[in-house]
């Protein structure tokens, strides 16, 4: 085994603008950016950050995507996962409407993503450190405290059991999202993320070798207590839902697939002026890398604007305080880059966490 240990840490929820006010391990990890976030749902900006391609490449980016039922067998086994309930990527369960079970499959990938071969034919971090043969500790904690696998990823380093080790942390999502503006319950749980995390540091420098840790961090979280009912909107326009067009509403999206040039015309001049909100054009999708060539996202995709929710939603029983998902480039949707030592060149955007990584495992002898 090699004398090279790097840890990566993976916080969905806290962005560059809460770490910073909070001074989230300052003292530690000294080279620190502000990185923009990949528009979509946090499994999006994960997905990025394993693979360095956009979602029109690692294919994830919504809770729902379009594939019609071809039979009874499929319609009910659709039936089965809405009643079963799948841990959302938000706050809750995913449960697709009805009107949308025969022409729509839910995407929750958090147990593949963490596997070799997840993201196949594309080739992920995961593969690159099973290619390599690491001596590897990767775990996903979303589904509860991340302090036990810090824990034990601290005794691993003790007894030099560890090279590469990626820690997935979903804990504070939950919390920010209800409670964004609870500054002390955010500190205290922040304060205790970092006592673990400069116990790690203190093993691996007393390990030896060459050893550094870097926080990664997909998304911000955005403060959202206006409310958009754009579904009201459109259903008053008379539009045959099923024959005409169908849509999905996610909390910060509108998304639409349309069976006719009139309905399109029709839709797209009610989404045109509302308030609030905007069609992304050909140009911005390309550029936010969720171009589909398929549409399974979406024909048209509507925006809305920063403090926003649309209400109701497909995804949320009820509205949250805070979300994210909004434009890439508000100052809240930031996420982060804190290292121990210097990366160069410097982050810019979520796709660029996995060239930092993958230049560590590449280099490791």
């Amino acid at each position: 085994m090699g004398n090279a240990v790097h840890v990566f840490i993976y916080l969905t929820g806290p962005g560059w603008n809460i770490l910073r006010e909070h001074g989230f391990l300052a003292d530690s990890c000294q080279y620190q950016f502000p990185v923009t976030s990949q528009l979509g749902c946090s499994h999006a900006a994960l997905s990025t950050t394993l693979t360095g391609q956009e979602p029109d490449k690692h294919g994830h980016f919504s809770g729902y995507y379009f594939k019609r039922s071809n039979t009874l067998a499929q319609t009910l086994q659709r039936l089965y996962t809405k009643l079963r309930g799948k841990p959302s990527g938000y706050v809750g369960k995913y449960s697709i409407p009805l009107r949308n079970l025969n022409a729509f499959l839910q995407t929750n990938h958090w147990e593949e993503n963490l596997s070799p071969g997840g993201f196949a034919p594309l080739t992920s971090i995961i593969d690159l450190v099973h290619e390599k043969k690491l001596a590897y500790s990767i775990v996903n904690t979303a589904r509860g405290s991340p302090i036990p696998a810090l824990k034990d990823l601290r005794g691993k380093l003790e007894k030099n059991l560890v090279e590469f080790a990626f820690i997935q942390v979903d804990e504070l999502d939950a919390l920010l999202h209800h409670s964004p503006d609870n500054f002390r319950k955010i500190n205290r749980k922040l304060r205790h993320y970092e006592r673990q995390i400069r116990q790690i540091i203190t093993t691996g420098k007393a390990a030896g070798g060459d050893f550094n840790l870097t926080i990664l961090s997909g998304h911000g979280m955005t403060p959202a207590p206006q409310r958009i009912n754009i579904k009201k909107k459109i259903d008053a326009l008379g539009m045959d839902y099923g024959n005409d067009y169908y849509a999905v509403y996610d909390p910060t999206m509108a998304r639409f697939w349309f069976k006719n040039n009139f309905t399109r015309s029709i839709i797209l001049d009610k989404l045109r002026v509302l308030r609030h909100c905007r069609v992304l054009s050909s140009r911005e999708k390309k550029d936010f890398g969720i171009d589909f060539p398929d549409h399974r996202y979406g024909e048209t995709i509507a925006l809305v604007d920063p403090g926003f929710q649309i209400s109701p939603n497909d995804v949320l029983a009820r509205p949250v305080a805070a979300m994210h998902g909004y434009d890439p480039d508000h100052p809240d949707s930031l996420g982060a880059c804190l290292s121990t030592r210097p990366v160069n060149p410097s982050p810019g955007h979520v796709k660029d966490f996995f060239t930092i990584m993958a230049d560590f495992v590449s280099g490791h002898e």
